[in-house]
Protein backbone atom coordinates (compact mmCIF):
# COMPACT_ATOMS: atom_id res chain seq x y z
CA UNK A 1 0.00 0.00 0.00
CA UNK A 2 1.37 3.73 -0.81
CA UNK A 3 0.38 6.51 1.26
CA UNK A 4 2.07 9.94 0.24
CA UNK A 5 1.89 12.57 3.17
CA UNK A 6 0.54 16.10 2.55
CA UNK A 7 0.71 17.47 6.05
CA UNK A 8 3.72 16.84 8.68
CA UNK A 9 4.26 18.36 11.92
CA UNK A 10 7.44 17.25 13.49
CA UNK A 11 6.66 18.91 16.96
CA UNK A 12 7.57 15.98 19.76
CA UNK A 13 4.14 14.02 19.20
CA UNK A 14 5.63 12.02 16.38
CA UNK A 15 6.10 9.04 18.72
CA UNK A 16 2.40 8.58 19.09
CA UNK A 17 1.90 8.50 15.60
CA UNK A 18 4.60 5.90 14.58
CA UNK A 19 2.47 3.08 15.62
CA UNK A 20 2.96 -0.40 14.03
CA UNK A 21 -0.11 0.36 11.74
CA UNK A 22 1.05 3.84 10.48
CA UNK A 23 4.30 2.16 9.74
CA UNK A 24 2.96 -0.83 7.65
CA UNK A 25 0.98 1.95 5.56
CA UNK A 26 4.55 3.60 4.99
CA UNK A 27 5.79 0.75 3.38
CA UNK A 28 5.15 2.50 -0.20
CA UNK A 29 8.03 4.99 -1.19
CA UNK A 30 7.39 8.25 -0.60
CA UNK A 31 7.14 10.86 2.42
CA UNK A 32 7.04 13.87 1.44
CA UNK A 33 5.27 17.27 2.43
CA UNK A 34 3.81 19.75 -0.29
CA UNK A 35 1.17 21.90 1.49
CA UNK A 36 2.06 23.10 4.45
CA UNK A 37 5.18 24.31 6.75
CA UNK A 38 6.69 21.38 8.84
CA UNK A 39 8.39 22.63 12.55
CA UNK A 40 10.25 20.83 15.08
CA UNK A 41 13.22 18.48 15.43
CA UNK A 42 13.27 15.87 12.66
CA UNK A 43 12.16 12.38 15.45
CA UNK A 44 14.68 9.12 15.32
CA UNK A 45 11.78 7.34 15.04
CA UNK A 46 11.67 7.65 11.82
CA UNK A 47 14.13 5.45 11.29
CA UNK A 48 11.48 2.55 11.71
CA UNK A 49 10.25 3.25 8.58
CA UNK A 50 12.45 0.42 7.40
CA UNK A 51 10.92 0.80 3.56
CA UNK A 52 11.34 4.64 3.40
CA UNK A 53 13.07 5.28 -0.36
CA UNK A 54 12.10 9.05 -0.46
CA UNK A 55 12.10 11.27 2.35
CA UNK A 56 11.14 14.84 0.63
CA UNK A 57 11.22 17.84 3.76
CA UNK A 58 12.81 20.58 1.54
CA UNK A 59 11.99 24.34 2.80
CA UNK A 60 10.45 24.06 6.22
CA UNK A 61 11.61 24.95 9.91
CA UNK A 62 12.95 22.28 10.87
CA UNK A 63 15.45 22.94 13.56
CA UNK A 64 17.87 20.61 15.99
CA UNK A 65 20.28 18.08 14.88
CA UNK A 66 20.14 15.39 11.72
CA UNK A 67 19.28 12.34 13.58
CA UNK A 68 22.40 9.69 13.37
CA UNK A 69 19.51 6.98 13.28
CA UNK A 70 18.57 8.07 9.81
CA UNK A 71 21.49 5.82 8.79
CA UNK A 72 19.69 2.91 9.22
CA UNK A 73 17.01 3.80 6.59
CA UNK A 74 19.35 1.30 4.26
CA UNK A 75 16.90 1.56 1.47
CA UNK A 76 16.85 5.63 1.30
CA UNK A 77 17.80 6.84 -2.50
CA UNK A 78 16.58 10.28 -1.83
CA UNK A 79 16.79 12.16 1.11
CA UNK A 80 16.06 16.39 0.80
CA UNK A 81 16.72 18.58 3.86
CA UNK A 82 17.64 21.64 2.43
CA UNK A 83 16.72 25.51 3.25
CA UNK A 84 15.57 24.61 6.95
CA UNK A 85 17.19 25.45 10.05
CA UNK A 86 18.91 22.34 10.80
CA UNK A 87 22.39 22.45 12.93
CA UNK A 88 24.70 20.02 14.40
CA UNK A 89 27.27 18.12 12.06
CA UNK A 90 26.41 15.86 9.50
CA UNK A 91 26.26 12.15 10.97
CA UNK A 92 29.27 10.22 9.22
CA UNK A 93 26.70 7.77 9.58
CA UNK A 94 24.83 8.23 6.26
CA UNK A 95 28.20 6.04 4.65
CA UNK A 96 25.62 3.48 6.01
CA UNK A 97 22.96 4.61 3.17
CA UNK A 98 24.37 2.59 0.38
CA UNK A 99 21.33 2.85 -1.55
CA UNK A 100 21.50 7.16 -1.35
CA UNK A 101 21.82 8.88 -4.81
CA UNK A 102 20.51 12.14 -4.17
CA UNK A 103 21.60 14.25 -0.22
CA UNK A 104 20.44 17.83 -0.34
CA UNK A 105 21.55 19.08 3.20
CA UNK A 106 22.00 22.77 1.76
CA UNK A 107 21.37 26.17 3.18
CA UNK A 108 20.99 25.55 7.01
CA UNK A 109 23.12 26.08 9.76
CA UNK A 110 24.98 23.12 9.56
CA UNK A 111 29.33 23.19 11.06
CA UNK A 112 31.78 20.86 11.50
CA UNK A 113 33.68 19.05 8.69
CA UNK A 114 32.51 17.39 5.68
CA UNK A 115 32.89 13.32 6.72
CA UNK A 116 35.11 11.84 4.46
CA UNK A 117 32.66 8.64 5.08
CA UNK A 118 30.51 9.76 2.87
CA UNK A 119 32.73 8.52 -0.02
CA UNK A 120 31.10 5.14 0.51
CA UNK A 121 28.38 5.86 -0.97
CA UNK A 122 29.05 4.87 -4.66
CA UNK A 123 26.01 5.29 -6.01
CA UNK A 124 25.87 8.85 -4.91
CA UNK A 125 24.85 11.38 -8.05
CA UNK A 126 23.46 14.51 -6.35
CA UNK A 127 25.55 15.89 -3.25
CA UNK A 128 24.46 19.57 -1.83
CA UNK A 129 26.10 20.33 0.95
CA UNK A 130 26.34 24.35 -0.24
CA UNK A 131 25.30 27.66 2.45
CA UNK A 132 26.39 25.55 5.73
CA UNK A 133 29.18 26.56 7.95
CA UNK A 134 30.82 23.79 7.37
CA UNK A 135 34.51 23.98 8.04
CA UNK A 136 37.88 22.36 6.97
CA UNK A 137 39.59 21.02 3.94
CA UNK A 138 37.06 19.22 0.90
CA UNK A 139 38.16 15.64 1.83
CA UNK A 140 40.20 14.04 -0.85
CA UNK A 141 38.06 10.83 -0.73
CA UNK A 142 35.25 12.70 -2.38
CA UNK A 143 37.13 11.64 -5.67
CA UNK A 144 35.94 7.92 -4.87
CA UNK A 145 32.60 9.40 -5.71
CA UNK A 146 32.67 8.36 -9.50
CA UNK A 147 28.87 8.65 -10.49
CA UNK A 148 28.46 12.21 -9.19
CA UNK A 149 26.67 14.56 -11.22
CA UNK A 150 26.28 17.21 -9.29
CA UNK A 151 28.98 17.89 -6.34
CA UNK A 152 28.25 21.65 -4.10
CA UNK A 153 29.74 22.47 -1.50
CA UNK A 154 29.92 26.03 -1.90
CA UNK A 155 28.93 28.66 0.75
CA UNK A 156 30.94 27.19 3.35
CA UNK A 157 33.57 28.35 5.46
CA UNK A 158 36.42 25.33 4.12
CA UNK A 159 39.59 25.68 3.65
CA UNK A 160 42.79 24.31 2.05
CA UNK A 161 42.68 23.93 -2.00
CA UNK A 162 40.76 21.92 -4.47
CA UNK A 163 41.85 18.38 -4.13
CA UNK A 164 42.92 16.64 -7.29
CA UNK A 165 41.16 14.06 -6.32
CA UNK A 166 38.32 15.53 -8.03
CA UNK A 167 39.43 15.17 -11.62
CA UNK A 168 38.09 10.95 -10.80
CA UNK A 169 34.57 12.75 -11.27
CA UNK A 170 34.66 12.14 -14.98
CA UNK A 171 30.78 12.14 -15.20
CA UNK A 172 30.27 15.57 -13.06
CA UNK A 173 27.43 17.91 -14.68
CA UNK A 174 27.53 20.65 -11.69
CA UNK A 175 30.69 21.68 -9.58
CA UNK A 176 29.94 24.61 -6.91
CA UNK A 177 32.72 25.61 -5.11
CA UNK A 178 32.31 29.22 -4.55
CA UNK A 179 32.34 31.92 -1.75
CA UNK A 180 34.16 29.70 0.39
CA UNK A 181 38.25 29.94 0.73
CA UNK A 182 40.35 28.36 -0.87
CA UNK A 183 43.87 29.99 -2.09
CA UNK A 184 45.05 27.88 -4.73
CA UNK A 185 45.42 27.88 -8.04
CA UNK A 186 42.09 27.22 -10.51
CA UNK A 187 43.12 23.24 -11.26
CA UNK A 188 43.94 22.31 -14.92
CA UNK A 189 42.49 19.26 -14.67
CA UNK A 190 39.48 21.27 -14.50
CA UNK A 191 39.96 20.98 -18.34
CA UNK A 192 39.43 17.43 -18.54
CA UNK A 193 36.49 17.04 -17.03
CA UNK A 194 34.46 17.23 -20.34
CA UNK A 195 30.53 16.71 -19.18
CA UNK A 196 30.83 19.98 -16.95
CA UNK A 197 28.26 22.25 -17.65
CA UNK A 198 28.44 24.57 -14.96
CA UNK A 199 31.79 25.73 -12.74
CA UNK A 200 31.06 27.72 -9.91
CA UNK A 201 34.84 28.74 -8.48
CA UNK A 202 33.38 32.52 -7.70
CA UNK A 203 34.61 34.39 -3.98
CA UNK A 204 37.08 31.88 -3.58
CA UNK A 205 40.26 33.48 -3.14
CA UNK A 206 41.95 31.54 -6.17
CA UNK A 207 45.16 32.78 -6.83
CA UNK A 208 47.51 32.73 -10.65
CA UNK A 209 46.24 32.42 -14.14
CA UNK A 210 42.80 31.49 -15.98
CA UNK A 211 44.23 27.75 -17.43
CA UNK A 212 43.61 27.51 -20.95
CA UNK A 213 42.35 24.00 -20.26
CA UNK A 214 39.17 25.64 -19.48
CA UNK A 215 38.75 26.13 -23.27
CA UNK A 216 38.25 22.24 -23.74
CA UNK A 217 35.06 22.58 -21.91
CA UNK A 218 32.50 22.52 -24.86
CA UNK A 219 29.82 21.60 -22.98
CA UNK A 220 30.11 24.34 -20.40
CA UNK A 221 27.22 27.02 -20.37
CA UNK A 222 28.66 28.59 -17.03
CA UNK A 223 31.27 29.40 -16.14
CA UNK A 224 32.30 31.50 -12.67
CA UNK A 225 35.55 32.65 -11.44
CA UNK A 226 34.42 36.26 -10.33
CA UNK A 227 35.42 37.96 -7.14
CA UNK A 228 39.14 36.03 -6.63
CA UNK A 229 42.73 37.30 -6.98
CA UNK A 230 43.29 35.83 -10.62
CA UNK A 231 46.02 37.76 -12.40
CA UNK A 232 47.68 37.42 -15.41
CA UNK A 233 45.33 37.47 -19.31
CA UNK A 234 42.33 36.15 -20.31
CA UNK A 235 42.85 32.96 -22.33
CA UNK A 236 41.92 33.26 -25.58
CA UNK A 237 41.07 29.71 -25.52
CA UNK A 238 37.81 30.49 -23.97
CA UNK A 239 36.09 31.74 -26.98
CA UNK A 240 36.41 28.06 -27.73
CA UNK A 241 33.15 27.41 -25.61
CA UNK A 242 30.52 28.05 -28.09
CA UNK A 243 27.92 26.89 -25.81
CA UNK A 244 28.77 29.43 -22.90
CA UNK A 245 26.10 31.41 -21.72
CA UNK A 246 27.12 33.27 -18.28
CA UNK A 247 30.82 34.06 -18.24
CA UNK A 248 31.49 35.68 -15.42
CA UNK A 249 35.57 36.91 -14.84
CA UNK A 250 34.83 40.25 -13.19
CA UNK A 251 36.21 41.46 -9.75
CA UNK A 252 40.07 40.37 -9.84
CA UNK A 253 43.59 41.37 -11.17
CA UNK A 254 43.21 40.28 -14.78
CA UNK A 255 45.41 42.66 -17.32
CA UNK A 256 45.58 42.72 -20.81
CA UNK A 257 43.23 43.36 -23.58
CA UNK A 258 39.61 41.64 -23.66
CA UNK A 259 40.02 38.29 -26.44
CA UNK A 260 38.09 39.29 -29.80
CA UNK A 261 37.68 35.27 -29.92
CA UNK A 262 34.90 36.07 -27.01
CA UNK A 263 32.62 36.91 -30.60
CA UNK A 264 32.86 33.36 -31.40
CA UNK A 265 30.38 32.89 -28.12
CA UNK A 266 27.19 33.29 -29.64
CA UNK A 267 24.74 31.72 -27.19
CA UNK A 268 26.47 34.60 -24.55
CA UNK A 269 23.58 36.21 -22.57
CA UNK A 270 25.96 37.74 -19.96
CA UNK A 271 29.54 38.70 -19.82
CA UNK A 272 30.86 40.35 -16.50
CA UNK A 273 34.99 41.39 -16.72
CA UNK A 274 34.62 44.52 -14.09
CA UNK A 275 36.97 45.50 -11.52
CA UNK A 276 39.87 44.40 -13.32
CA UNK A 277 42.50 45.88 -14.91
CA UNK A 278 42.05 45.04 -18.67
CA UNK A 279 43.26 47.75 -21.34
CA UNK A 280 43.27 48.42 -25.00
CA UNK A 281 40.10 48.92 -27.18
CA UNK A 282 36.33 46.89 -26.79
CA UNK A 283 36.56 44.52 -29.29
CA UNK A 284 34.14 44.84 -32.59
CA UNK A 285 33.49 41.22 -31.85
CA UNK A 286 31.46 41.40 -29.89
CA UNK A 287 29.10 43.13 -31.75
CA UNK A 288 28.27 39.33 -33.03
CA UNK A 289 27.02 38.29 -29.65
CA UNK A 290 23.34 38.71 -30.70
CA UNK A 291 21.88 37.30 -27.46
CA UNK A 292 23.65 38.61 -25.05
CA UNK A 293 21.81 40.93 -22.13
CA UNK A 294 24.24 41.85 -19.87
CA UNK A 295 27.58 43.56 -20.90
CA UNK A 296 29.75 44.81 -17.96
CA UNK A 297 32.97 46.16 -18.51
CA UNK A 298 33.34 48.75 -16.52
CA UNK A 299 36.34 49.73 -13.89
CA UNK A 300 38.73 48.39 -16.34
CA UNK A 301 41.25 50.61 -18.12
CA UNK A 302 40.03 50.49 -21.49
CA UNK A 303 40.51 53.09 -24.20
CA UNK A 304 39.71 54.18 -27.53
CA UNK A 305 35.72 54.38 -28.52
CA UNK A 306 32.91 52.74 -27.55
CA UNK A 307 32.35 50.43 -30.36
CA UNK A 308 29.73 51.26 -33.03
CA UNK A 309 28.90 47.35 -33.57
CA UNK A 310 27.60 47.02 -29.76
CA UNK A 311 24.95 48.68 -31.59
CA UNK A 312 23.77 45.47 -33.21
CA UNK A 313 23.11 43.58 -29.68
CA UNK A 314 19.14 44.27 -29.97
CA UNK A 315 18.60 41.91 -26.88
CA UNK A 316 21.05 44.33 -23.92
CA UNK A 317 19.19 45.01 -21.26
CA UNK A 318 22.40 46.24 -19.36
CA UNK A 319 25.66 47.93 -20.70
CA UNK A 320 28.30 49.41 -18.19
CA UNK A 321 31.16 50.66 -19.40
CA UNK A 322 31.80 53.51 -16.94
CA UNK A 323 35.19 53.96 -15.11
CA UNK A 324 37.31 52.95 -17.82
CA UNK A 325 39.41 55.72 -20.52
CA UNK A 326 36.85 55.92 -23.39
CA UNK A 327 37.06 58.86 -25.44
CA UNK A 328 35.12 60.37 -28.44
CA UNK A 329 31.46 60.59 -29.01
CA UNK A 330 28.73 58.16 -27.48
CA UNK A 331 28.04 56.25 -31.03
CA UNK A 332 24.52 56.62 -32.14
CA UNK A 333 23.95 53.26 -32.79
CA UNK A 334 22.81 52.38 -29.25
CA UNK A 335 19.89 53.89 -30.58
CA UNK A 336 18.97 50.29 -31.57
CA UNK A 337 19.11 48.60 -27.91
CA UNK A 338 15.47 49.18 -27.49
CA UNK A 339 15.60 46.56 -24.60
CA UNK A 340 18.31 48.72 -22.96
CA UNK A 341 16.96 49.35 -19.35
CA UNK A 342 20.53 50.37 -17.91
CA UNK A 343 22.78 52.90 -19.66
CA UNK A 344 26.25 53.24 -17.29
CA UNK A 345 28.78 55.55 -18.99
CA UNK A 346 30.13 57.71 -16.44
CA UNK A 347 33.59 58.74 -15.47
CA UNK A 348 35.36 58.65 -18.71
CA UNK A 349 36.43 60.96 -21.06
CA UNK A 350 33.46 60.99 -23.51
CA UNK A 351 32.78 63.98 -25.71
CA UNK A 352 30.69 65.69 -28.05
CA UNK A 353 26.80 66.31 -27.51
CA UNK A 354 24.28 64.07 -25.72
CA UNK A 355 22.88 61.88 -28.61
CA UNK A 356 18.81 62.89 -28.94
CA UNK A 357 18.75 59.13 -30.22
CA UNK A 358 18.98 58.63 -26.78
CA UNK A 359 15.22 59.40 -26.26
CA UNK A 360 14.23 56.28 -28.53
CA UNK A 361 15.08 54.08 -25.77
CA UNK A 362 12.07 53.97 -23.93
CA UNK A 363 13.01 51.04 -21.54
CA UNK A 364 15.48 52.91 -19.75
CA UNK A 365 15.57 53.40 -16.07
CA UNK A 366 19.02 54.47 -15.18
CA UNK A 367 21.36 56.73 -17.43
CA UNK A 368 24.65 57.82 -16.10
CA UNK A 369 26.53 59.93 -18.30
CA UNK A 370 28.62 61.72 -15.38
CA UNK A 371 31.75 63.27 -15.20
CA UNK A 372 33.11 62.94 -18.83
CA UNK A 373 33.62 65.91 -20.93
CA UNK A 374 30.06 66.06 -22.89
CA UNK A 375 29.14 69.37 -24.09
CA UNK A 376 25.99 71.27 -25.99
CA UNK A 377 22.98 70.70 -24.75
CA UNK A 378 20.39 68.23 -23.29
CA UNK A 379 18.32 66.61 -25.93
CA UNK A 380 14.39 67.69 -25.47
CA UNK A 381 13.77 63.67 -26.45
CA UNK A 382 14.92 62.83 -23.15
CA UNK A 383 12.14 63.70 -22.06
CA UNK A 384 10.16 60.84 -23.41
CA UNK A 385 11.67 58.77 -21.23
CA UNK A 386 8.77 57.30 -19.20
CA UNK A 387 10.51 54.70 -16.92
CA UNK A 388 13.36 56.79 -16.51
CA UNK A 389 14.27 56.75 -12.89
CA UNK A 390 18.12 57.90 -12.31
CA UNK A 391 18.86 60.75 -14.63
CA UNK A 392 22.67 62.03 -13.82
CA UNK A 393 24.63 64.45 -16.09
CA UNK A 394 26.85 66.06 -13.77
CA UNK A 395 29.91 67.25 -13.70
CA UNK A 396 30.29 67.77 -17.38
CA UNK A 397 30.29 71.20 -19.95
CA UNK A 398 26.71 70.92 -20.88
CA UNK A 399 24.81 74.13 -21.44
CA UNK A 400 21.93 75.69 -22.39
CA UNK A 401 18.59 75.51 -20.21
CA UNK A 402 17.59 72.81 -18.49
CA UNK A 403 14.65 71.37 -20.64
CA UNK A 404 10.73 72.37 -19.85
CA UNK A 405 9.27 69.22 -21.03
CA UNK A 406 9.88 67.02 -18.06
CA UNK A 407 6.08 66.15 -17.90
CA UNK A 408 6.63 62.19 -18.59
CA UNK A 409 9.69 61.41 -16.40
CA UNK A 410 7.26 60.47 -13.61
CA UNK A 411 9.06 57.71 -12.43
CA UNK A 412 12.06 59.55 -12.38
CA UNK A 413 13.94 59.41 -8.34
CA UNK A 414 17.10 60.95 -9.00
CA UNK A 415 17.92 64.04 -10.78
CA UNK A 416 21.35 65.19 -10.94
CA UNK A 417 22.55 68.04 -13.51
CA UNK A 418 24.95 69.47 -10.98
CA UNK A 419 28.28 71.03 -12.12
CA UNK A 420 27.43 71.79 -15.34
CA UNK A 421 27.14 75.21 -17.28
CA UNK A 422 23.64 75.41 -17.44
CA UNK A 423 21.67 78.70 -17.45
CA UNK A 424 18.43 80.25 -17.50
CA UNK A 425 15.95 79.47 -15.02
CA UNK A 426 14.65 76.22 -12.51
CA UNK A 427 12.13 74.94 -14.39
CA UNK A 428 8.70 75.41 -12.56
CA UNK A 429 7.62 71.94 -14.48
CA UNK A 430 10.28 70.11 -11.84
CA UNK A 431 7.22 70.51 -9.76
CA UNK A 432 5.76 67.52 -11.61
CA UNK A 433 8.20 64.86 -11.04
CA UNK A 434 6.43 63.55 -7.87
CA UNK A 435 8.59 60.56 -7.27
CA UNK A 436 12.02 62.55 -7.00
CA UNK A 437 13.89 62.31 -3.94
CA UNK A 438 17.11 63.60 -4.68
CA UNK A 439 17.45 67.13 -6.82
CA UNK A 440 20.84 69.11 -7.53
CA UNK A 441 21.27 71.97 -9.47
CA UNK A 442 24.50 73.02 -7.59
CA UNK A 443 27.42 74.96 -9.69
CA UNK A 444 26.08 75.97 -12.69
CA UNK A 445 25.08 79.75 -13.84
CA UNK A 446 21.18 79.17 -13.03
CA UNK A 447 18.89 82.81 -12.08
CA UNK A 448 15.94 83.80 -10.83
CA UNK A 449 13.63 82.48 -8.01
CA UNK A 450 13.19 79.06 -6.81
CA UNK A 451 9.88 77.83 -8.12
CA UNK A 452 7.56 77.46 -5.31
CA UNK A 453 6.45 74.43 -7.40
CA UNK A 454 9.38 72.16 -6.22
CA UNK A 455 7.14 72.47 -2.57
CA UNK A 456 5.07 69.79 -4.40
CA UNK A 457 8.05 66.89 -4.24
CA UNK A 458 6.36 65.07 -1.49
CA UNK A 459 9.34 62.60 -1.41
CA UNK A 460 12.07 64.59 -2.08
CA UNK A 461 15.26 64.00 0.61
CA UNK A 462 18.19 65.98 -1.03
CA UNK A 463 17.32 69.26 -2.32
CA UNK A 464 20.84 70.98 -3.51
CA UNK A 465 21.04 74.53 -5.09
CA UNK A 466 23.93 76.30 -4.06
CA UNK A 467 26.32 78.36 -5.78
CA UNK A 468 24.02 79.34 -8.64
CA UNK A 469 23.07 82.59 -8.20
CA UNK A 470 19.78 82.58 -7.31
CA UNK A 471 17.36 85.28 -5.95
CA UNK A 472 14.06 85.74 -4.32
CA UNK A 473 13.09 84.39 -1.26
CA UNK A 474 12.40 81.09 0.08
CA UNK A 475 9.60 79.56 -1.21
CA UNK A 476 7.18 78.71 2.14
CA UNK A 477 5.89 75.85 0.14
CA UNK A 478 9.32 73.91 0.84
CA UNK A 479 7.88 73.51 4.54
CA UNK A 480 6.16 70.83 2.71
CA UNK A 481 8.81 68.51 2.02
CA UNK A 482 8.11 66.39 4.88
CA UNK A 483 10.84 63.66 4.38
CA UNK A 484 13.54 66.35 3.11
CA UNK A 485 16.89 65.60 5.02
CA UNK A 486 19.33 67.88 3.28
CA UNK A 487 18.49 71.55 2.12
CA UNK A 488 20.95 73.51 0.48
CA UNK A 489 21.03 76.78 -0.74
CA UNK A 490 24.40 78.80 0.00
CA UNK A 491 25.81 81.13 -2.22
CA UNK A 492 23.35 82.61 -3.99
CA UNK A 493 21.46 86.02 -4.32
CA UNK A 494 19.00 85.06 -1.69
CA UNK A 495 16.95 87.78 0.35
CA UNK A 496 14.35 88.00 2.85
CA UNK A 497 13.62 85.95 5.74
CA UNK A 498 13.59 82.18 6.73
CA UNK A 499 10.42 81.28 6.13
CA UNK A 500 8.22 79.83 9.24
CA UNK A 501 7.32 77.20 7.71
CA UNK A 502 10.70 75.18 7.66
CA UNK A 503 10.02 74.64 11.23
CA UNK A 504 7.72 71.87 9.66
CA UNK A 505 10.65 69.41 8.08
CA UNK A 506 11.10 67.10 10.79
CA UNK A 507 13.49 65.05 9.06
CA UNK A 508 15.90 67.79 8.26
CA UNK A 509 19.14 66.98 9.34
CA UNK A 510 21.55 69.67 6.98
CA UNK A 511 20.23 73.29 6.30
CA UNK A 512 22.64 75.60 4.44
CA UNK A 513 22.33 79.13 4.25
CA UNK A 514 25.60 80.75 4.38
CA UNK A 515 26.40 83.76 1.82
CA UNK A 516 23.26 84.89 0.88
CA UNK A 517 21.49 88.15 1.54
CA UNK A 518 18.90 86.72 4.42
CA UNK A 519 17.73 89.37 6.73
CA UNK A 520 15.83 89.37 10.02
CA UNK A 521 16.08 87.00 12.97
CA UNK A 522 15.80 83.27 13.15
CA UNK A 523 12.22 82.47 13.33
CA UNK A 524 10.73 81.57 16.83
CA UNK A 525 9.03 78.49 15.25
CA UNK A 526 12.55 77.70 14.07
CA UNK A 527 14.18 78.60 17.81
CA UNK A 528 11.69 75.46 18.98
CA UNK A 529 12.91 72.91 16.64
CA UNK A 530 16.33 73.27 17.63
CA UNK A 531 15.56 73.54 21.65
CA UNK A 532 14.04 69.73 20.88
CA UNK A 533 17.00 68.39 19.71
CA UNK A 534 19.38 70.02 22.07
CA UNK A 535 20.01 73.71 20.35
CA UNK A 536 19.98 76.52 22.23
CA UNK A 537 16.24 77.81 23.54
CA UNK A 538 17.03 81.32 22.88
CA UNK A 539 18.46 82.08 19.51
CA UNK A 540 19.33 85.67 18.46
CA UNK A 541 21.34 86.98 15.50
CA UNK A 542 22.44 90.16 13.90
CA UNK A 543 19.90 91.39 11.05
CA UNK A 544 22.87 90.27 8.11
CA UNK A 545 23.87 87.42 8.60
CA UNK A 546 26.49 86.96 6.02
CA UNK A 547 30.19 87.17 7.36
CA UNK A 548 28.85 86.04 11.04
CA UNK A 549 31.09 83.41 12.62
CA UNK A 550 27.69 81.69 14.50
CA UNK A 551 27.86 77.74 13.88
CA UNK A 552 25.60 75.17 15.73
CA UNK A 553 25.54 71.70 15.59
CA UNK A 554 22.24 70.00 17.66
CA UNK A 555 22.61 65.90 17.42
CA UNK A 556 19.94 65.65 14.97
CA UNK A 557 19.42 68.62 12.97
CA UNK A 558 22.40 71.35 11.81
CA UNK A 559 21.90 74.52 10.36
CA UNK A 560 24.62 76.75 8.79
CA UNK A 561 24.37 80.30 7.99
CA UNK A 562 27.79 81.32 7.51
CA UNK A 563 30.09 78.66 8.06
CA UNK A 564 31.88 76.45 5.52
CA UNK A 565 31.06 72.59 7.02
CA UNK A 566 30.73 70.92 3.96
CA UNK A 567 29.40 67.00 3.33
CA UNK A 568 30.07 64.24 1.32
CA UNK A 569 27.43 61.57 1.02
CA UNK A 570 29.62 59.33 -1.39
CA UNK A 571 28.06 60.79 -4.37
CA UNK A 572 31.01 61.83 -6.32
CA UNK A 573 28.61 64.87 -8.19
CA UNK A 574 28.41 66.18 -4.89
CA UNK A 575 31.80 66.60 -3.76
CA UNK A 576 31.77 69.52 -1.54
CA UNK A 577 35.88 70.15 -0.20
CA UNK A 578 36.90 70.26 3.37
CA UNK A 579 34.29 68.50 6.09
CA UNK A 580 35.67 70.54 9.15
CA UNK A 581 34.57 73.53 10.15
CA UNK A 582 37.41 74.69 11.77
CA UNK A 583 39.61 74.46 9.06
CA UNK A 584 37.34 76.20 6.81
CA UNK A 585 36.20 79.07 8.89
CA UNK A 586 39.05 81.28 8.20
CA UNK A 587 38.44 80.97 4.59
CA UNK A 588 35.28 83.11 5.32
CA UNK A 589 37.03 85.90 6.59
Amino acid sequence: MSFKLYKLTLNGRWTNCLSSQFNNALTGHILSNKALTVTGHIPHQLSQLSSLRYLDLFNNALTGNIPPQISQLSRMQTLKLSHNQLQGTIPASFSYCRSLYYLALSFNQLHGNIPSQLSRLTRLKYLYLGANNLIGSIPHSLGNLSASVELNLGDNHLTGTIPHSLKNLSALVGLYLGETHLPGSVPHFLGNLSSLVVLELGGSYLMGTNPHELGKLTHLQFLYLYTNNLSGTIPSSLGNISRLTELELCENHLQGPIPPEFGMLTHLQILYLYTNNLSSTIPASLGNLLKLRELDLSENHLQGLIAPELGTLTQLQLLHLFSNNLWVTIPSSIENLSKLTHLILHENDLTGTIPSELGTLTQLEVLYLWKNNLSGTIPSSLGNLSKLIDLELCDNHLQGSIPLNWTCLLASRFFIFSKNNFSGIIPSSLGNLSKVTELYLFENYLQGPIPHELGMLADLKYLHLFTINLSGTIPSSLGNLSKLINLELEENELSGKIPDSLVSLEQLKNLYLEQNKLTGEIPVSLEGCLSEVGGPSVVTKPAKWKNTRNLWQPPATEIYLSSAQQINRGNPCEFRGMSDVEEALPILQ
